[in-house]
């Protein structure tokens, strides 16, 4: 996989980083999300080094080469999955502290400067929650809960056990921590718990809020749910090995964990409830899709549905 144009702005001259931030994208959407993902971050954290990894098509590319031309472009003509962008952009990246965030995703004001407060204070793993603004449809409602329930507003600044992977920034210490990780491709399932037993503590501030803007219709979402949880299940089984068997066994039982869950994370949370309630049928069609696509990883592997996760 070879990265061209990565380098814009004059000829032969890499963008030089702000006072300590660079902000890496995932691009796997195209236009307009990553648009407005870029009118975003350049307005709002105007100081910081921006990273594009995008494989998606030469329109999406050249319109950011028009309208963004600060950005360092990372093009991949093969698909490639959003870990594997997000490694290349974390390498290809020069800022002491660097923050990874997705195409559909919106920073809101003084993001940057609440992560750079936490790392300045020492901490090498800071995150934030984040906000659903696709709130037009129930589905959307349904596709937010089931994707970032966990980490919906409000969360208490401080110690956590999880962050999201696309609203979370590292020091250059806890790269080096999980760099083999990086390189293999790896979900912040897995970069996480390798921190954590480095000693590095994953610090939340609530104020480094990223919203969340995608509209899913009905099948697509389907499909999402179904590839990532065969592709992460598919990352499990070598590390499994023979118990992978009783994991396939015991998928039914995700349906009610996982909504229970979810339950659990939006009542406690006081917002939103409504909307879960409204969406509670669809939910649970997402979760039976979620199920069987780890069902479907345990017995056959992930095959390519890595790289349909968008």
């Amino acid at each position: 996989m070879t990265a061209q144009g990565s380098e814009q702005g004059q000829a032969g001259v890499r963008p030089q980083p702000g006072p300590g931030l660079s902000v890496v994208i995932a691009s796997v959407n195209g236009m307009p999300y990553l648009g407005n993902c870029l009118d975003a971050v350049t307005e709002r954290s105007p100081d910081a080094e921006v990273v594009v990894a995008d494989w998606t098509d030469e329109a999406t590319r050249a319109e950011v080469l028009e309208r963004w031309p600060q950005v360092q472009l990372l093009s991949f003509d093969e698909p490639m999955a959003i870990p594997e962008l997000r490694a290349a952009g974390v390498f290809a990246s020069a800022a002491p502290v660097v923050a990874l965030i997705e195409d559909h995703c919106l920073v809101v004001p003084g993001w940057a400067d609440r992560l750079l407060s936490a790392h300045a204070e020492g901490h090498g793993v800071v995150g934030g929650p984040i906000r659903n603004v696709a709130t037009q449809r129930i589905r959307d409602w349904a596709a937010f809960f089931c994707e970032y329930g966990a980490v919906m507003e409000p969360m208490s600044r401080g110690p956590v056990t999880g962050l999201p992977g696309m609203n979370v920034s590292y020091s250059r210490a806890a790269i080096a921590a999980i760099a083999d990780l990086l390189r293999e491709g790896r979900w912040e399932n897995w970069l996480h718990p390798r921190l954590r037993q480095r000693g590095f503590e994953l610090w939340c501030e609530p104020d480094a809020v990223v919203e969340h803007d995608k509209d899913f219709d009905l099948g697509e979402f389907l499909s999402q749910r179904y590839h990532y949880s065969r592709s992460y299940a598919g990352m499990r089984n070598p590390e499994l090995g023979a118990r992978r068997a009783l994991y396939a066994l015991g998928t039914p039982l995700l349906v009610p964990l996982i909504y229970g869950r979810m339950a659990r994370n939006v009542f406690s949370r006081g917002r939103s409830r409504v909307e879960f309630v409204l969406a509670t049928p669809l939910i649970l069609v997402y979760v039976t899709v979620w199920a069987f696509g780890e069902l479907v990883g345990y017995v056959f592997g992930g095959g390519r549905s890595l790289l349909k996760v968008r």
